[in-house]
């Protein structure tokens, strides 16, 4: 009888040690702490409410539609994915840790720091026209205007971004002391989220923006180096 009552005991405490959808933590089941079949699934959610937010935007972007999409019940979706920004911030990581995979590369290459400065700056113009990742990010920037961890992403994501570009920028231009050169770094991420407004869009096309891109790469250049400076001479 003891025996029974003890194995009873065993059973409730490991059945309650298990996590349901009702006990998931805020940001829902980590993936090395999932079985194949759940990373799977995991996965799959991700890929669903990528595509779901791209096609629809944030309005029809919901727990319930994410759900049915990706043909679970929403009890389960909130196992692995608790609330709406928590599947966001889901779709957003990748994103975010392939521009820093890039851009820590670029960094750690043999090239000059003049010539990273010269690629980073490339790459925020390629980035300013990716119509694939630039609704995500405006849709991830909503969010994060609402809900804590979608900020906290952003903010680490920026003072990482913030951080690595002072470093070449200082490096390239020793003359820009540290406090400078993270202004400058600042002022061009700046005006590389602002071209996203422009060359995302249909306004890419208007008259006005013939040679902006030039104009930016000339504006940037100066910013780094003090003066106007050409690719060649950079």
């Amino acid at each position: 009888m003891t025996e029974r009552k003890e194995s009873s005991t065993r059973k409730r405490r490991t059945s309650s040690a298990t996590p349901s959808a009702g006990a998931a933590s805020s940001t829902g089941a980590a993936p090395d702490s999932l079985r194949a079949q759940g990373v799977r699934t995991r996965n799959a959610i991700i890929r669903v409410a990528r595509k779901l937010l791209l096609e629809n935007g944030p309005m029809d972007f919901s727990l319930r539609a994410v759900a049915l999409k990706a043909g679970i019940s929403v009890s389960n979706l909130q196992y692995y994915f608790p609330t709406r920004p928590a599947v966001l911030r889901a779709v957003m990581a990748p994103v975010i840790d392939a521009y820093l995979d890039a851009l820590k590369q670029a960094l750690q290459s043999d090239v000059s720091p003049r010539a990273t400065i010269e690629a980073m700056l490339d790459m925020g113009l390629q980035d300013a026209k990716d119509s694939k990742n630039i609704p995500l990010w405006w849709h991830f920037f909503s969010l994060a205007s609402t809900d804590p961890e979608c900020a906290q992403m952003r903010d680490d994501w920026y003072d990482t971004l913030t951080s690595e570009f002072a470093k070449v920028i200082r490096a390239a231009n020793p003359e820009r002391g540290a406090a400078e050169s993270a202004h400058i770094a600042v002022l061009l991420i700046s005006m590389a989220d602002g071209m996203t407004l422009h060359l995302a869009t249909t306004r890419s096309k208007r008259a006005y923006m013939r040679g902006f891109e030039a104009m930016y790469l000339e504006t940037a250049r100066s910013l780094v180096w003090g003066k106007t400076v050409d690719a060649e001479t950079a």
